[in-house]
């Protein structure tokens, strides 16, 4: 058995820059879901995350994904999915998923079904340093990879908040032209509690158009394309 490392960011040059990654044994459940992915290994420098996918088994009844985060991250701001079901299956660490306001603490083979319309978040707890490894279906499938790697594009580009969010004109005009594969539109993949879908719709119609004005994009295509991730974050070998 090994300890290896993954998913560090690379400089200019492609290298990995030291200390950027995280590190999981060679014949640990880790290694074993890295193999199995269907999808580069995202990053996310403003959440400090990786995330991949990998095959569903379900004849196409949900996607799964693989999410790895630090203790110590805030997690994504309390939100909800109007038009599908989250379910939450740790594979390591101590999680806090908090759902219509109230906190349940999930450990390694316990899990959690999040209804669509449910306000919710989650963070990895622990020791500094550590990582946890959550595994999540999404039920009906949406298209949720490509809405992470427009997302996490973002954030490699910078065109983030110090916070992970996108900034808010960007935001506007994605919110009207941007959409998965599956036709999926980004105000029906996630809605934050606040402002609510509503006010969005509202703000959109009228701050969408300033947006495009000063340059902002709907979809940046290449944050889709495998040669984008592989050119940014140091992938294990499959």
């Amino acid at each position: 058995m090994a300890t290896l490392t993954t998913g560090e960011r690379l400089d200019e040059e492609g290298n990995p820059i030291p200390g950027t990654g995280f590190e999981y044994e060679s014949d640990g459940e880790v290694a074993e879901l890295l193999a199995q992915r269907i999808s580069p290994v995202l990053y996310s420098p403003a959440q400090g995350e990786w995330v991949w996918m990998v095959p569903d088994e379900s004849n196409g009844e949900f996607e799964r994904i693989i999410a790895v985060c630090p203790t110590g991250n805030n997690g994504p701001i309390l939100h909800y999915h109007p038009i599908f079901d989250e379910h939450f299956k740790p594979a390591s660490g101590s999680w806090i998923l908090e759902a219509d306001g109230e906190e349940v603490t999930l450990e390694a083979g316990e899990e959690l079904l999040v209804k669509r319309g449910t306000v919710h978040t989650f963070r990895c707890v622990g020791e500094e340093g550590d990582f946890g490894v959550m595994v999540a279906d999404i039920i009906p499938p949406v298209g949720f990879v490509d809405v992470t790697k427009f997302m996490m594009g973002l954030a490699q580009e910078g065109r983030l908040t110090s916070t992970g969010d996108p900034k808010l004109l960007q935001l506007m005009v994605s919110m009207r032209g941007w959409q998965t594969k599956l036709g999926i539109k980004l105000i029906d993949v996630g809605i934050p509690k606040s402002p609510g879908k509503t006010m969005i719709t509202i703000l959109s119609g009228i701050l969408a158009p300033l947006g495009r004005l000063l340059g902002y994009k709907a979809d940046y295509p290449h944050t889709q394309e495998d040669e984008f991730w592989e050119k940014h974050v140091n992938q294990p070998p499959k």
